[in-house]
């Protein structure tokens, strides 16, 4: 699993259970790591910087963002995790009993929010850009759009559109929160929310899992070894295909959208954007710099 933390910094979720903080700068660590104890689903990063967020095989982690230390603990077989853009609300989904998937949605200080909310082997989350709503995907049984007022059910697309099983993560946002996308083997759904009427559009592979991640203006779309970049309102592709050495297992896009991290095998490989995209892409003028070339052999690398 990866997330960014601003755009100076990724964070790592490993199998091995370990958590760590990165500089994109120099590549060196940034604190002590975090020990999950089971391999690490999911992470997410509070955008203010003061929650790391985890979900692994035996329960969710929030984790104090500048000591690293473990403030809270939310028992469950968590799938993914995702923190409310206010740093106030935490989403998670796991397993429920009889294999049924539950959503459970929380405050920063353990309180519930909201009463568990079922869906069927549901397994990733995401909060709408303003918080009001929050979207997920079950493996066998669609996806759908919640009020995070009350839990009620916006939108539900039914047993079709069922995304890519995990690991991936399937759910996007536009920076408005007027379009949802949904990744799904050889396509990309987009349901606009304000009319709950969907579109979709192929993709540039069709027979690897399917796994995106955006800054809310464009689209990182991952299948196989390769990334494509997408237009969020004019669904059109832009820039190159941007292929690398094996399978990517997950992905992040900066908040700037000037960087993209994706897990390679044990690494994490860091993409600079700029020479791949126009500046209207990026949410604020970003440093034209290279990346210095650096390289762990089985934690973390970064190429230019």
């Amino acid at each position: 699993a990866v997330a960014f933390a601003g755009d100076s910094q990724v964070v790592g979720g490993y199998d091995n259970g370990d958590i760590r903080r990165w500089e994109i700068e120099d590549g060196q660590q940034k604190g002590p790591a975090m020990k999950a104890g089971n391999r690490v689903n999911s992470i997410v990063v509070s955008q203010d910087g003061r929650w790391i967020v985890s979900g692994d095989r035996g329960k969710a982690l929030v984790w104090d963002g500048v000591t690293h230390t473990n403030v809270l603990k939310f028992p469950g077989n968590v799938w993914a995790v995702d923190i409310s853009s206010d740093s106030v609300k935490i989403a998670s989904v796991m397993d429920g009993k009889n294999g049924n998937g539950m959503i459970d949605i929380r405050t920063t200080s353990g309180d519930r929010l909201l009463p568990h909310l079922p869906h069927c082997f549901v397994e990733a989350v995401k909060f709408s850009p303003d918080g009001s709503r929050f979207a997920t995907a079950s493996r066998d049984f669609g996806f759908r759009v919640y009020s995070t007022h009350d839990g009620s059910v916006l939108f539900d697309s039914g047993c079709e559109s069922s995304p890519d099983p995990w690991p991936v993560t399937p759910l996007a946002w536009s920076s408005d929160g007027q379009q949802l996308f949904v990744a799904n083997p050889g396509k990309i759904i987009c349901l606009d929310v304000s009319n709950s009427s969907c579109s979709e559009w192929s993709i540039h592979q069709t027979q690897s899992r399917v796994s995106i991640a955006s800054n809310g203006r464009f689209i990182a779309c991952t299948a196989g070894p390769s990334v494509s970049l997408w237009d969020c309102v004019s669904h059109n592709q832009i820039g190159n295909i941007i292929t690398l050495e094996a399978e990517v297992n997950c992905a992040a896009v900066s908040p700037s959208g000037q960087y993209l991290a994706c897990g390679v095998g044990r690494n994490i490989t860091i993409h600079n954007l700029t020479d791949v995209l126009p500046p209207g892409y990026f949410y604020h003028r970003v440093s034209a710099h290279a990346l210095v070339i650096l390289t762990s052999l089985t934690i973390f690398t970064l190429f230019a």
